[in-house]
């Protein structure tokens, strides 16, 4: 992951390495009002990154086609006026813009513009809605121009990237945080902002066979110190996430990833009742031989699905 910033009261430098980050584009200054006087901060890693901006001035930027990523712009403060695929926009604290596609893109930022900018590879995007759709996508991924704020995921989900960095330091989160930042924020993306595939996101599920089912269950007994995840499953399966939840729901009354937790605590609970409470064998053995990492929290679920510790029911 990396992590920098800059600050320069030349346009050409800014420019240039606003590029690097960014993509191609060209800048035009507004001479009224407001000195040029860029500071850049961000943080990026794979398949997503973080920007902030504030130019001081005024500016006009058209911008090369955004082919490799998608970016979620949100002002903190001021706004700006932008025009992509032949629709236009006015972004502020009230509403963001998303640009997602090839074409010709034109924003005209104010005067006194704090942009926040999260920024999604193309690539990731498109695993996370062949997942989520069960299928590959049939054309190209595009998002409406205009996106409201308020109560938005999308939004939520670029505060949560901030945060974690922040909250992080200098060394950034940890690669698998960082993944996990990047699921999260496409599934936002995906599923809280409309694009080209959300009627078919929306369409009723397809029941799934016992097949589906057959194939989570053995896969969490093939390896049950590495507990799977929902996307995991997903691609095991060949159906989307959503269709998961759906006939997990239906079967069992949680989703799959819920329901095969409570399967490694009922097997924690029947190996610690059959154990020697004198014998060499201990409770976070046998946590961690059905994927439980973390001990207070595993504690905690175990003593709210059984009543008491699992060190009381090894000591019976």
């Amino acid at each position: 992951m990396l992590r920098g910033g800059f600050r320069t009261a030349d346009p050409d430098d800014a420019h240039e390495r606003t590029e690097a980050l960014m993509t191609g584009h060209r800048m035009a200054v507004s001479r009224d009002g407001a000195a040029f006087g860029a500071d850049v901060r961000w943080v990026a890693g794979e398949g997503l990154g973080l920007l902030r901006f504030s130019y001081g001035a005024a500016v006009e930027i058209r911008s090369h086609p955004l082919d490799a990523f998608a970016t979620v712009h949100l002002p903190v403060r001021g706004g700006f006026r932008a025009e992509h695929r032949g629709m236009r926009v006015r972004a502020d604290t009230a509403y963001g813009a998303v640009f997602s596609s090839s074409g010709p893109l034109t924003m005209r930022w104010d005067a006194g513009l704090d942009l926040l900018v999260l920024k999604i590879d193309r690539a990731d995007l498109e695993r996370e809605l062949a997942s989520l759709l069960g299928r590959t996508p049939d054309g190209p991924l595009t998002f409406d121009l205009e996106m409201p704020r308020a109560g938005g995921t999308v939004s939520g989900a670029a505060e949560l990237v901030r945060s974690t960095c922040a909250a992080a330091g200098p060394e950034g989160p940890p690669p698998r945080v960082w993944a996990a930042l990047k699921n999260a924020a496409a599934t936002a993306l995906l599923l809280g902002h409309p694009h080209s595939f959300t009627d078919a996101l929306r369409a009723p599920a397809p029941p799934a066979s016992s097949t589906v089912v057959r194939r989570v269950l053995d896969r969490a007994a093939a390896d049950p110190a590495r507990p799977p995840t929902a996307p995991e499953l997903a691609r095991l399966t060949g159906v989307s996430e959503r269709t998961l939840r759906t006939v997990f729901h239906a079967e069992f009354g949680v989703g799959p990833v819920t329901y095969l937790r409570r399967r490694r605590l009922d097997a924690v609970h029947r190996e610690l009742t059959d154990l020697d409470p004198a014998g060499a064998t201990t409770v976070a053995d046998v946590a961690h031989r059905h994927g439980f990492a973390h001990a207070g929290r595993f504690a905690a679920e175990y003593r709210a699905r059984f009543g008491e510790a699992p060190s009381t029911t090894l000591s019976r």
